[in-house]
């Protein structure tokens, strides 16, 4: 029986024993050491599997990486059917340290379409000492 694993890059599965995949014909594990973590890291939020995707934000969140902000702001608005990851997506955001584009993607998740992912981005933005109110963005 093959085992499978799931393409980092393009998300289909694959053999566990396949280096290219059959899909996007990338070399995985060249792939895999030729792409800083926080990038990988980034890319899984795009993965259409929810645990994936919590993993790959709760990670973010305690590295405070500032590229991460508005991805994982893009990440809470792609799926916004998935109350919890958005709640989680608000923390993550909120431990990056002080800076523009943090204020900018919790200002973004404030038109979220869950009241409590709103809300939560709502506090975070009051906790934080955020003053303006950001207008509603283009999604």
């Amino acid at each position: 029986m093959t085992s499978l694993r799931y393409c980092p890059v393009c998300f289909n599965e694959a053999p566990q024993e396949d280096r290219i995949c059959s899909f996007c014909k990338i070399d995985i594990p060249m792939w895999s050491r030729s792409m800083p973590y926080s990038s990988r890291l980034i890319h899984a939020l795009n993965n259409p599997h929810s645990e994936v995707r919590m993993g790959a934000i709760l990670s973010l969140g305690e590295r405070g990486d500032i590229d991460a902000a508005r991805p994982l702001a893009d990440c809470a608005l792609h799926w916004p059917t998935d109350v919890v990851q958005g709640l989680e997506i608000v923390r993550a955001i909120g431990l990056i340290p002080p800076s523009p584009e943090r204020k900018d993607a919790l200002g973004r998740l404030i038109f979220h379409p869950s009241r409590p992912v709103r809300r939560a981005a709502e506090m975070t933005l009051r906790d934080l000492g955020a003053t303006l109110r950001p207008k509603n963005p283009e999604v």
